[in-house]
């Protein structure tokens, strides 16, 4: 009999997307950034989630959507490793047999991030590889902008304190 596997489904753009649970460490509603002059431009900006500075990834720009159109239901996916996503909405969380995964071959997105496709209530949800969104060379220049973020959190608050 196939495992389960639990995923979080998302909207980016118009377009569903996943990532497995366990990368997901919480939702909180979209929320005002800091947005330091000079961001790549895979970054939407920095989130202070209770004095943590939290890179904010515009998934949208990464996968090369148009711009979202973010509402009252927009989110922060806030991930396991330091860093989360800017959705539209995050919709539901849907358990799945892993024979339902379908793979997606290699070279069909960008760095491979798409790693497989699945099928909830008709429509197709790509699934993400929360580490191959990023190109290494990204991931080091996003953990010097959210070290800094959060050497100024900390200054902040020693000078409130």
């Amino acid at each position: 009999m196939p495992d389960e596997r639990s995923v979080l489904v998302f909207q980016v753009s118009g377009e569903a997307f996943a990532l497995p649970l366990e990368e997901v460490q919480e939702i909180v509603p979209a929320a005002a950034l800091l947005k330091p002059p000079g961001l790549p431009t895979v970054l939407e900006g920095i989130l202070n989630l209770g004095g943590i500075a939290v890179p904010v990834l515009a998934i949208n720009r990464l996968l090369g959507l148009p711009d979202q159109s973010l509402s009252l239901y927009a989110a922060l996916v806030v991930l396991r490793n330091p860093g989360a996503l800017l959705v539209e909405a995050a919709d539901r969380i849907v358990s799945i047999t892993t024979d339902r995964f379908l793979p997606i071959p290699s070279n069909h997105s960008f760095n491979d991030c798409a790693v497989a496709e699945i099928l909830v209530e008709d429509r197709t949800v790509h699934v993400l590889s929360r580490e191959r969104l990023l190109l290494e060379k990204e991931h080091r220049a996003i953990a010097e902008l959210q070290a800094m973020a959060q050497q100024r959190l900390q200054d902040l608050m020693e000078q409130q304190a």
